[in-house]
């Protein structure tokens, strides 16, 4: 029993190094910025380090539209973008039984308190 455990531990201790080396490193900010104005055509304006749900580290990538974009022209959005690729993922995740939305934020139109048709109890569409 004694030399079935230690064979566990040094098993444990060679496979770990080797896990370790196979796990791709995240791309700096710098790089995510620059792949992401290449790939979109857009202006990065703030990178922020987060992760998702599960561990995964991610980028939030603030970028805003040019100015010849028409009608979408200085339009910023936040796209989620993967720290390992520099790839966008998508923003919600299938799963077996449907799919998550995204967290954070909301979906309500004109909800503030700020706006006085809310005030006044009616919501713009």
């Amino acid at each position: 029993m004694r030399s079935f455990l230690i064979g566990l531990l040094l098993a444990g201790a060679l496979a770990a190094p080797a896990s370790a080396q196979t796990s791709p490193a995240a791309k700096p900010a710098d790089e995510v910025k620059r792949i992401v104005e290449q790939t979109y055509n857009v202006q990065v304006l703030r990178v922020t380090e987060a992760a998702l749900e599960d561990g995964t580290a991610i980028y939030k990538v603030a970028a805003m539209m040019p100015g010849t974009a028409g009608n979408a022209a200085f339009m910023v959005n936040t796209l989620t973008v993967d720290a390992v690729t520099g790839l966008a993922l998508p923003p919600f995740r299938h799963h077996a039984a449907g799919y998550s939305l995204p967290q954070g934020g909301s979906y309500e139109p004109n909800r503030t308190s700020n706006n006085p048709a809310v005030a006044r109890g009616h919501t713009w569409r």
